[in-house]
């Protein structure tokens, strides 16, 4: 019977140690619920930025395939809405070194074991607010994925950004999407499994 016990305990432990979130709703800065866990139980979390929605829409496919945890980073003062006049505010911040505030997020590393960063390419980098936030948190000891949404550059820097900005950290495989994509994206279900995120 004590045998019995320990074997049941341990079949708990591995199951707890397996790649999805359960998250709480919570208010804004926090994470946003799953609609799905994955059948394994290692703890993801994605943290992204978005200015169209195209890279929410991958942050929400990998939240609907593998149970993440969401986290917005959001800048104090918000881009304009208008896609033209916000490209040209973000490429003259870029050209002269501007640093947005961002706003906090409740995100606690110790709670994750995957996280994935997805950004929109910004005039061939990753976005700035995300930048801001990578350089804010000590991701040491985390796998992280990346990923990047565009409209038609593709790749650009984004993947060397990643890199330069996460020196020494443990990184899967780069996922780079054109527009947006849907909760059932083979191309984003095939990446989250050669990651052994599903």
């Amino acid at each position: 019977m004590q045998k019995r016990r320990l074997l049941a305990s341990a079949a708990l432990a591995v199951t707890a140690l397996g790649c999805s979130a359960a998250s709480l709703s919570r208010t804004a800065g926090a994470a946003e619920s799953p609609k799905q866990a994955s059948a394994d139980n290692r703890r993801i979390a994605v943290v992204y930025f978005t200015k169209t929605g195209n890279t929410k829409s991958l942050a929400e496919a990998v939240r609907h395939m593998t149970g993440a945890a969401l986290f917005r980073v959001e800048t104090v003062e918000p881009y304009p809405e208008s896609y033209g006049p916000a490209t040209e505010i973000v490429k003259d911040e870029l050209e002269r070194g501007v640093i947005r505030p961002i706003r906090p997020l409740a995100f606690n590393p110790a709670d994750y074991d995957v996280v994935v960063l997805a950004t929109p390419t910004w005039w061939h980098h990753v976005a700035i607010p995300l930048q801001t936030w990578i350089r804010s948190v000590d991701l040491s000891g985390k796998k992280i994925l990346t990923a990047n949404t565009h409209g038609g550059g593709g790749l650009m820097h984004t993947r060397e950004d990643f890199e330069a900005l996460l020196e020494g950290r443990r990184l899967g495989t780069h996922l780079t999407i054109y527009g947006a994509v849907t909760q059932q994206d083979a191309k984003v279900r095939s990446w989250l499994e050669e990651n052994d995120c599903l």
